[in-house]
């Protein structure tokens, strides 16, 4: 289903997800009245990242250990900066584990320079993650659009199906 969530301006008001079983989580965002935090660039590699301005943020705690993904791509959203923390030690001791400034493909239909990281990331059970989209460039000028967290479970690597079973990064054996 579609929340109505826009985004906590800051980590420590980030809208909650409910990720309740394994599926597809689609969660309305919008960054147009949102101030740049403090919080500092990533550490961590992170493909063609911008400046991160007019960041917004959102927090899940999933139900199962499994690995998720997300996506910015929507055709109505703007260009978009990704990040994704574990958030087990709360805002002040974050720890990166994802970030994307401009996805490698375009499957469609998405807006140009949409964020999805390269490949999932495994999570943990009851464990609390953090999502922080920005604005690309140094303007600030966001917008509205979708946020999508796909959330599966960790299999054995099927090696006909095109698919990243187990969380590694890599499509088949």
């Amino acid at each position: 289903g579609l929340w109505a969530q826009t985004g906590g301006d800051e980590c420590d008001v980030a809208d909650v997800i409910t990720v309740s079983g394994f599926g597809t989580y689609v969660v309305a965002m919008d960054n147009t009245a949102a101030t740049t935090g403090t919080d500092p660039a990533p550490t961590i590699p992170c493909a063609v990242f911008g400046q991160n301005t007019s960041d917004i943020w959102f927090c899940f705690t999933p139900d199962a250990d499994g690995a998720i993904n997300a996506t910015t791509c929507d055709p109505t959203s703007w260009d978009t900066d990704m990040m994704l923390y574990d958030g087990a030690g709360g805002c002040a001791a974050l720890v990166e584990l994802a970030c994307n400034g401009d996805a490698v493909t375009n499957p469609g239909p998405c807006q140009p320079f949409y964020s999805e990281f390269d490949a999932p990331t495994a999570v943990t059970g009851g464990n609390t993650y953090y999502l922080r989209i920005g604005t690309w460039g140094g303007s600030g000028i966001g917008g509205a659009g979708n946020l999508t967290i796909n959330f599966f479970a960790i299999g054995v690597e099927i090696c006909d199906d095109g698919a990243d079973n187990d969380a590694d990064g890599l499509i088949d054996c």
